[in-house]
């Protein structure tokens, strides 16, 4: 189907992420065969409740690489405890006949895998209208919501914006990511329009932006309520959220810059199903952390949150023993393997070390110990303030992660190595590290190269 406004690009894309017609069947056979089981089981338990599908699958708005869907159990006279603490034995117990996992994020959930497909079943509460406990309850009233106002046309237009997001690599509002969600490629897509309009109006964003898709929220509460969040966009389901809240200052930035180029050159390179990667003339030498653990015991949630939070720690020690940080990251498998790393201008320093002293209004006991202490180490000299100088203490980056690593072993966990690359060799790091440190550190994106 080919929709008004749409260049030959976004057509040619949309030939490459639409789902197929047995795709679309076997996801549907799928729901019906999970369905069935639960219905069953739970009935003879005298359990009250409604299935129904969420997300990407029952709005319509599925890409072509994701063979996965949400199945919502809506009970009815439960609360929220019961569905923390009890939900998942009778469901567990209606899928005994399929190859189930339990997950946990912000509530429990089982994850059945069937013929290569993956099927959430997600235990909530059923409400008539969205209330403000577990986030989850919102999702069928988001699904409601997203299929009143989309139409075939406008449905591609969607899959457009998400894989240009995925492409870009600002989808997904997962702690490792704070990106855009599906659900918010379906409200900026649904608030101005199209892809090309939505994309154009992300070009010309500022570093706060409001965006109200229904035009019911109260700007001013928002704001005083999401102090932090440099893009609001007014949940039409409940307008005292922000649908944005994930969004980082970064993710906001990259949206942005990705969306003037495309406007400036489009190119199959920005969206997801054509996206590549191209090396970089210099290798920049990286330290990295690498751990093994059981990962798989803990809710990736907040494994990704504290790897970020170690990256980011690393990079101000390194920093604060001379080195310049280019950039940090992190990984993990979620299951046994975990790393940070961070990339540095060099991973030697020569010569000395400058202090930054007291300036002549300080106290003169401080005055005449920072004398006293240069002095004794190196030297000093005078200029708006005194600063001194001495041999540095830790010269190789590598010692200073070693050093580091010793001091927050409670934050990695006690079985984890610093490692030192440089020129890009990685022989020696596990496979999976492999390929996220050349994709972190040693290559672009391709639509970054091709202007």
């Amino acid at each position: 189907m080919s929709c008004p406004g749409r260049g030959p690009i976004e057509e040619r894309v949309l030939e490459a992420i639409r789902p197929t017609e047995i795709q679309l069947r076997l996801l549907s056979r799928a729901y019906d065969l999970i369905r069935r089981a639960l219905e069953r089981s739970l009935a003879a338990h005298g359990l009250d409740f409604v299935i129904e599908p969420e997300g990407s699958f029952a709005k319509g708005t599925l890409l072509r690489d994701r063979w996965e869907m949400d199945v919502f159990v809506l009970f009815k006279g439960v609360d929220e405890r019961w569905v923390l603490s009890e939900s998942l034995g009778p469901l567990r117990e209606a899928l005994q006949g399929f190859p189930v996992i339990s997950k946990f994020s912000e509530h429990p959930y089982l994850t059945v895998s069937l013929m290569g497909m993956e099927i959430d079943v997600v235990p909530a509460i059923y409400a008539e209208r969205p209330s403000t406990g577990l986030g989850v309850g919102r999702t069928p009233f988001h699904t409601r919501y997203v299929r009143s106002k989309l139409d075939n046309c406008m449905a591609d237009e969607v899959r457009l914006l998400k894989s240009f997001l995925k492409g870009i690599g600002a989808y997904g509002a997962e702690t490792h990511v704070r990106g855009f969600s599906g659900y918010m490629a379906e409200l900026l897509t649904i608030a101005y329009g199209s892809f090309r309009a939505a994309v154009k109006a992300m070009s010309e964003w500022t570093r706060r932006v409001f965006v109200d898709p229904e035009r019911i929220g109260n700007r001013e509460e928002l704001e005083r309520r999401y102090p932090e969040s440099p893009l609001i966009v007014v949940d039409p389901v409940d307008p005292m959220r922000n649908a944005a809240a994930a969004v980082s200052e970064d993710k906001l930035a990259l949206a942005v810059l990705a969306s003037k180029l495309y406007l400036h050159r489009p190119s199959l390179s920005f969206f997801h199903a054509f996206a590549d990667r191209v090396e970089l003339r210099q290798r920049p030498p990286v330290i990295v952390i690498v751990c093994n653990g059981k990962y798989y015991e803990e809710p990736p949630e907040g494994v990704w949150g504290r790897l970020s939070r170690a990256s980011r720690m690393l990079a101000k020690e390194l920093e604060a023993w001379g080195f310049t940080p280019l950039k940090a990251s992190y990984f993990t498998d979620e299951g046994s393997l975990a790393a940070i790393g961070v990339s540095l201008a060099s991973d030697r320093l020569e010569g000395l070390e400058v202090l930054r002293g007291p300036d002549a209004w300080t106290d003169v006991e401080n005055i005449r110990a920072f004398i006293g202490k240069r002095l004794e180490e190196g030297g000093l000299w005078i200029g708006d303030r005194l600063y001194g100088f001495r041999g540095r203490r830790l010269t190789e980056a590598g010692s200073v992660a070693r050093s580091w690593l010793a001091a927050h072993s409670k934050l990695l966990g006690d079985t984890c190595r610093a490692v030192s690359i440089s020129g890009g060799d990685l022989s020696g790091i596990p496979g999976p590290l492999r390929e996220w440190l050349w994709k972190e550190f040693y290559t672009v994106p391709s639509w970054l190269a091709g202007l």
